[in-house]
Parts: structure tokens; sequence; C-alpha cells
């Protein structure tokens, strides 16, 4: 691989960064159409900090409900409260 390919930043990663970097009391969410780069975006902003992750993907048809998002909300928050960070509770 080209020394070019491996340095190319996608184009929302300093807005991904940026909204990373703020207190934490809302889960981002990335979104897109298939294959536009949304897992290496994410890949490339979360592999330079050193915030607790959560990666979940949501592509499955099925997992559009309020329990979904909340059962990936409270390891979240949990994962946050361990590193130091704060996640406040939401409301979904």
């Amino acid at each position: 691989m080209s020394k070019s390919l491996k340095t190319f930043q996608r184009a929302h990663a300093t807005e991904l960064a940026r909204r990373l970097a703020e207190p934490r009391r809302f889960i981002q969410v990335v979104a897109g159409a298939r294959q536009v780069g949304r897992i290496k975006l994410v890949q490339q902003v979360t592999g330079t900090t050193r915030l607790p992750v959560r990666y979940a993907s949501a592509d499955e048809p099925t997992l559009r409900g309020v329990e979904w998002i909340a059962q990936q909300w409270e390891p979240a928050r949990l994962a946050a409260a361990d590193a130091g960070k704060v996640l406040a509770d939401a409301t979904v």
C-alpha cells in the first residue's frame, strides 16, 4: 500500500474528532450509504484518541428499536465512567 493511501484523512474526520472531544451527553452516530467509508472514518478518528469507544453496527434492519439503542448505551456509559469520563443518562 502506498504511503499516500495510509495517510489519507476523510473529510468528516475533523468534525467527528471535535464532537468526540466534547463532554459526553449523547451518542455519536455515523450514518451513510453502504461502502462509503463509515467504519474507516471511525477507526481513523478513534485510533488517535484515548477516549473509550464502543462501536456497534446498526446495518441489520431488525436493530431499529429503542431497546437496541439502550443496550448499546449502557455498556458505553459504564466504559466511559471507568475511564473517568462522564456520560449522562439519555432519554431514548
